[in-house]
């Protein structure tokens, strides 16, 4: 057998060992994200099919619409966002796998040409980019094989379409993160490329608020938008090769196999650029990571000694450092005060009498700050222990417990939650002239949430770890993560009912059945900080007998 077989092959074991369960644990973990994805697709595949029935109304109500106009430019503006999008992430996640992966330096040991591994990397820098919006188009691509005239033509151009656009970012991020690394190295690129990804979506944001999205509340300004954009002709695609995706979608949905051909003509097309890109660029990516080796392990000048002051002031140094290292660290902060100042611009416009529209806003708001500390903490708190890697071996040696370290970690990522939480807690009560017990249950649940959420991750992470996971975003994405995201989403949600009387009103009448706002805070304040012990108090016990990375 050849090289490039054998290589193929040791990679699908790998990939078939490191999704094996390793323990009742981690298969727990893997049945519970299982059941997460699919919960997911099916809640995704039932609004679809509910906006397909109200859409199939209003063209009955509103002759003058063109379905095939509609969907174009709908596909289009999904299609572009989705473009930019996996641009922005395939640009970071680029730099760690084109030139911070260490099975790369191990794979350039095998006979092998490097245009055939750069290949490889940027087909893994595609899959860990676009894997959550493979995961989304999915219940549209199931919708559509049941619904469309043609089964094959519309899931078929759909499809290829999709891929095209995920193929298409993903080579171009790849390709710009040579550019990046040629005037910046490597570490430095990676933050580099975080920061332009922070400043996309930002930019992507605020261009969003900058078209005053709230007019669509008014129902003769969301008719008016609806008619001219459901009748105004498309222009011609031309050489706009997402025009031509969306058009290729829409004829392949509407039956019509010449969309289908167009949508595989384009994907061809993508996986020829992909492969004569990595070809090209095979000489320069081959100096670049040489020179960034050789700078890496160049030796460094004299630093200065200084004395520990504590083991535990040592654990929290550390902690803070590999925090504010982290690559992904100034692209979450960018875009959470993006968010926040979006949000609060967004708060002002809600008439101030309106105090039932106050009420039902303030009871959102407590959601959306929890959510934002569970995103937050999914991306720091849970990876914690899993981006030790090989390290981990090594910690065991030194004079600490896991237990101190794993409070350090956890002390360190919940002070940022809790300040987050608090912050957006005020700054909504303020705006919306929260007072009484709303103000109070608000803030309970910011501080309670930004203590407990963290902590649940960091353990829930902990009982899973995955130390020879490439990247933190795949540890977050591997088992026990979605199910860590779905439980901190939950607790995200209970709150907004004992902070909104309006919200709670309308669950009662719906079960028919008296909440008490007081024992609804009370009941979730002691569910969440048992949740956090528990997972806590269960990764102390497994990680000292964890299995740890070789060497």
């Amino acid at each position: 057998m050849s090289a490039a077989p054998t290589a193929l092959a040791s990679s699908l074991k790998a990939l078939a060992r490191g999704l094996s369960p390793r323990s009742t644990w981690e298969a727990a973990g893997a049945l519970c994200v299982a059941a997460t994805a699919l919960a997911l697709v099916l809640a995704e595949y039932a609004g679809l099919t509910f906006l397909l029935r109200i859409s199939e109304r209003g063209f009955v109500e509103l002759p003058s619409l063109v379905p095939s106009i509609l969907l174009e430019r709908l596909l289009a503006g999904a299609l572009s966002g989705t473009a930019v999008l996996l641009l922005l992430g395939s640009l970071t996640t680029a730099v760690s796998t084109l030139f911070l992966s260490e099975e790369l330096v191990f794979r350039m040991t095998l006979p092998i040409p490097h245009a055939r591994l750069l290949l490889r990397q940027t087909a893994v820098t595609i899959a860990l980019s676009s894997g959550p919006a493979l995961l989304l188009v999915l219940p549209a691509l199931v919708l559509a094989a049941r619904r469309a005239p043609s089964a094959l033509a519309g899931a078929g151009a759909l499809a290829a379409s999709f891929l095209f656009v995920v193929l298409l970012a993903g080579t171009l991020g790849s390709a710009l993160s040579l550019g990046v690394v040629a005037l910046f190295p490597p570490r430095r690129a990676r933050l580099l490329a975080a920061f332009l990804s922070t400043a996309g979506l930002a930019v992507a944001l605020v261009g969003v608020r900058s078209a005053r999205p709230e007019r669509l509340l008014d129902p003769g300004d969301a008719l008016e938008l609806l008619l001219r954009v459901g009748t105004s002709p498309v222009d011609a695609p031309g050489w706009n090769p997402l025009a031509l995706a969306a058009n290729a979608a829409t004829r392949g949905l509407a039956g019509d196999y010449a969309g289908l051909r167009i949508a595989l003509v384009l994907l061809a097309s993508a996986v020829v650029l992909l492969v004569i890109l990595s070809t090209v660029l095979a000489p320069l990516h081959l100096r670049l990571l040489r020179q960034s080796r050789e700078e890496g392990e160049a030796p460094a000048g004299r630093r200065t000694v200084r004395l520990a002051a504590s083991a535990t002031a040592e654990l929290l140094r550390a902690e803070m450092r590999t925090l504010l290292r982290d690559a992904a660290t100034p692209a979450q902060l960018g875009t959470l005060t993006a968010v926040f100042v979006l949000d609060l611009l967004n708060l002002r416009l809600l008439p101030s009498g309106d105090a039932a529209s106050r009420d039902i806003v303030h009871g959102f708001q407590t959601g959306l700050g929890l959510f934002l500390v569970s995103a937050l903490s999914l991306r720091f708190a849970y990876p914690a222990v899993s981006t030790d890697g090989r390290a981990a071996l090594l910690l065991r040696t030194l004079p600490h417990s896991p237990v101190s370290h794993l409070v350090a970690r956890w002390v360190v990522r919940a002070v940022p939650s809790l300040s987050a939480a608090l912050l957006l807690a005020i700054a909504s009560a303020v705006v919306l002239k929260a007072s009484g017990f709303a103000l109070a249950a608000a803030l309970a649940a910011a501080a309670v949430g930004g203590l407990a959420i963290p902590a649940l991750q960091l353990g829930l992470g902990a009982l899973f770890p995955r130390y020879d996971a490439p990247n933190p975003v795949s540890v977050a994405l591997g088992p026990g993560g979605l199910f860590a995201m779905a439980l901190s989403t939950l607790l995200a949600v209970v709150p907004v009912l004992f902070v909104s009387e309006g919200l709670r009103s309308l669950l009662e009448m719906l079960l028919g059945v008296r909440l008490d706002s007081r024992l609804l805070l009370a009941a979730w304040s002691t569910l969440a900080a048992a949740l956090a012990a528990g997972a806590l108090f269960a990764a102390a016990r497994r990680l000292p007998r964890a299995d740890l990375p070789a060497s």
